[in-house]
């Protein structure tokens, strides 16, 4: 195996080449060689252990925004971050939506979350004064999509999926304060960052159980990431 410097601190690429003979009639021999590549982003790895229980987000947060060299601990993105709590009424639990707080505290084991929208939110609170990058809601995107246009370019993407990408299953219902309507958690909600890929797996710095940086099948990933509705986000050049 071959670890070649990209000229990015941040950038790694292996390769890994293995050459197979095959006999052909006649004594004819032909070499057929396998390219095992892996593409991985370094990107400096937070575990939500001991901070953040439930602020799986927020940790996430914090990792793409020390990759992009702002000064931001778990705790000032926590700080940043809004939060708002569920209410037990005669006709249940009443909240709003996690695409505008989080909801629950993120230091406990009894939070919940939030969605893409939060973290765009947050995210951009700390580059304004840089000026120059900007978060975006890829929600929607195809995790193929989101490899071609920010991996391959050294650029890492917050999803959500689920712990450990098990089955997603029903959680907590609540009424949503502004529109009345009804919210279910999914349970087993998580948020984690892409940082690469190989032939069959996708890679991630995962902040939960100090997970560190850890491979999941693409076809799961993929399953899991539809399930909380295909959503990510990413930093770019602000136009």
């Amino acid at each position: 195996m071959i670890e070649l410097a990209a000229g990015n601190k941040h950038k790694k690429r292996y390769f890994a080449a293995f050459a197979c003979v095959i006999a052909v009639a006649g004594a004819k021999y032909v070499f057929d060689y396998v390219i095992n590549y892996k593409y991985l982003i370094d990107v400096p790895y937070i575990s939500q252990e001991g901070s953040a229980a439930t602020g799986c987000e927020l940790v996430s947060t914090a990792m793409v925004l020390d990759y992009y060299g702002c000064d931001a601990s778990v705790e000032d993105v926590i700080n940043r971050t809004p939060a708002s709590g569920l209410t037990q009424t005669q006709n249940g639990l009443v909240g709003d939506s996690p695409s505008e707080y989080f909801i629950g505290d993120p230091r406990s084991s009894h939070g919940f979350g939030c969605y893409a929208p939060v973290v765009v939110s947050v995210m951009n609170s700390f580059f304004e004064g840089q000026k120059s990058k900007k978060a975006v809601d890829l929600t929607g995107c195809g995790i193929d999509e989101l490899i071609s246009l920010y991996i391959e370019k050294d650029n890492p993407v917050l999803i959500w999926a689920t712990s450990n990408m098990k089955e997603p299953k029903k959680g907590d219902t609540w009424i949503l304060k502004n529109t009345g309507g009804t919210f279910q958690w999914i349970s087993g909600e998580h948020c984690l960052v892409l940082v690469g890929y190989d032939k069959n797996n996708y890679y991630f710095n995962d902040p939960y159980a100090s997970n560190g940086i850890i491979p999941f099948e693409k076809g799961l990933v993929a399953e899991r990431y539809g399930a909380l509705g295909k959503q990510a986000v990413a930093v770019q050049d602000a136009a």
